[in-house]
């Protein structure tokens, strides 16, 4: 099996470390801010701060942990815990591209690492696995007309090792080449378990309102002080607030959903760590009330 790093640049590690501290400040600050409040507020926050800090410095090593290797059967681009196995009976040819990925149709981008699908000069859609935006890239060309773009450090040295694997290549049909496509059965899944959240929610909401006084606290100071009473009806606005999320869940599950399962558990998460918040809030307007 051969091995080869990504390109890569001196300060990208150090623009993402950077750039994940920024991003942290308001967690922290709001994690400081709560520290007096509800119990299930502290955790909620202090989950929603380790999942973003979590994926973030992911992203930040992932890029110099990424690695393109040729094995006996496939080609594998190895980014975190994520692997694209790229049979070679499910390439076309393989080429050397001068590209700029100018608009991300799905995926991410950070210092260092840019994964998903993208728009590029020339030939429109390319699922990238890069360290670069723009430059030399290893253009792979599958049976099915979707494309792949990496960069090797070595690109020259990349494309003579993988023509030792060229007899192996077009074997596939476009049917059988499924390389990026989620299930929809996991999709649906994802959408499921969150529009079910919102109605566990909704359902608690409903179990507790009828038992509320008609006058409730609805904001509250630093030190988690009621500063603001009204009409209990004004959490009937909440709730239609907290409707959007598994709507904005949906759409984009629905939307871009199949292009990573990774992108479709994220989600997941985020959202049904919201819903939990929501329910956080109501618990502590019922024991304040």
């Amino acid at each position: 099996m051969k091995t080869f790093r990504p390109s890569q640049t001196s300060t990208a590690t150090l623009s993402g470390l950077v750039l994940s501290a920024v991003i942290a400040i308001p967690f922290i600050l709001f994690l400081f801010l709560g520290r007096q409040g509800p119990l299930v507020f502290q955790s909620v926050m202090a989950a929603l701060f380790a999942v973003v800090s979590g994926f973030m410095l992911y992203a930040t090593l992932s890029g110099r942990k990424m690695s393109y290797e040729l094995g006996d059967c496939e080609l594998r681009v190895n980014f975190g815990f994520w692997k694209v196995k790229v049979p070679y009976h499910s390439i076309k040819d393989v080429q050397l591209s001068r590209l700029t990925l100018i608009l991300r149709i799905f995926g991410g981008s950070w210092p260092g690492l840019h994964w998903g699908l993208f728009k590029a000069t020339d030939i429109g859609r390319v699922y990238a696995y890069s360290t670069r935006v723009r430059g030399d890239f290893v253009l792979i060309n599958l049976v099915d007309d979707k494309m792949i773009a990496i960069t090797p450090e070595d690109p020259e040295n990349f494309m003579r090792e993988i023509d030792a694997y060229k007899s192996a290549f077009g074997k596939a049909d476009r049917e059988s080449t499924r390389l990026f496509e989620t299930s929809k059965r996991t999709v649906y899944a994802q959408v499921l378990i969150v529009a079910s959240a919102y109605l566990l929610l909704l359902g608690y909401f409903l179990s507790v309102y009828p038992s509320l006084p008609e006058v409730i606290p609805v904001h509250f100071d630093l030190n988690w002080n009621p500063n603001r009473w009204a009409d209990k009806s004004e959490l009937f606005i909440m709730m239609g607030i907290a409707s959007i999320f598994p709507i904005i869940n949906t759409v984009f599950v629905m939307s871009f959903g199949k292009y990573g399962k990774g992108f479709t558990i994220f989600l997941g998460v985020i959202f049904i760590l919201v819903m939990v918040l929501f329910s956080g809030i109501i618990n502590a307007i019922q024991s304040m009330a």
